[in-house]
């Protein structure tokens, strides 16, 4: 029992340090991609041979839009409601599917029973945005993979690659499109604003606060064992 608190309080302390990098190498990217003209994504696709492109930088997605398959990213908080990220795919020229966080949208009138569908245009389109990997729970608990296949949209929480992939006929590409604040076709987005609330030196605390709970949860054990002893 002992060692399986110790590493449950040890994953999330290094959970937490790995978000706090994370986080700072998306401030990073982030600067240095308001600087720089985005990429055509499906020439950045080419040139990596189907590999997906690198994280941080800016593209443009040119494809059909996929309305009627959306998925609902569970359990995202704004302004301390609870509601979804709503993630559109486009569909590409080889069929493969990029995934496009068009932002947040608050829980429906009856809550759970009855998700959101919000509206998108099933037409050609063309998206600029910032390309990320795919948020990542601090632990993950039973199969990863295991395909949900009731009903769109699809309410998903921390979907692994191989669950979305397995959502549709064509591949998906891996990674996230965060589409432009100024594009019209979004909800809300605040990808700034969430790393400011929650800035990389937050988690570093956090994860201190882990690992001194394991700390003391082996001390304790420690002086309980030796005075059983004595």
């Amino acid at each position: 029992m002992l060692l399986v608190s110790l590493g449950l309080l040890a994953t999330l302390g290094v959970w937490q340090v790995e978000r706090g990098e994370s986080k700072q190498e998306m401030l990073a990217q982030r600067q240095a991609a308001s600087k720089s003209d985005p990429v055509d994504f499906s020439a950045a696709l080419a040139n990596r041979d189907g590999a997906a492109p690198a994280y941080g930088h800016r593209y443009t997605v040119s494809g059909r839009m996929d309305a009627a398959q959306q998925i609902l990213f569970d359990n995202q908080v704004h302004d301390e409601r609870i509601g979804y990220r709503v993630w559109t795919p486009v569909v590409l020229s080889d069929g493969r599917r990029v995934l496009v966080d068009r932002g947040w949208v608050p829980l429906g009138p009856k809550g759970r029973a009855e998700p959101p569908n919000p509206a998108a245009p099933d037409t050609q389109v063309t998206m600029t945005g910032l390309w990320r990997d795919l948020p990542e729970p601090g632990m993950r608990l039973g199969d990863s993979a295991a395909c949900q296949v009731s009903g769109w949209p699809r309410v998903l929480n921390y979907p692994a690659v191989e669950q979305l992939d397995c959502q549709y006929t064509g591949a998906v590409v891996d990674g996230l499109l965060l589409l432009d604040p100024s594009d019209t076709r979004g909800f809300v987005r605040d990808w700034n604003r969430q790393l400011v609330r929650m800035p990389p030196v937050r988690h570093y605390g956090y994860a201190l606060q882990w690992f001194a709970m394991a700390a003391a949860v082996a001390v304790i054990f420690i002086v309980i064992n030796i005075r059983r002893i004595r």
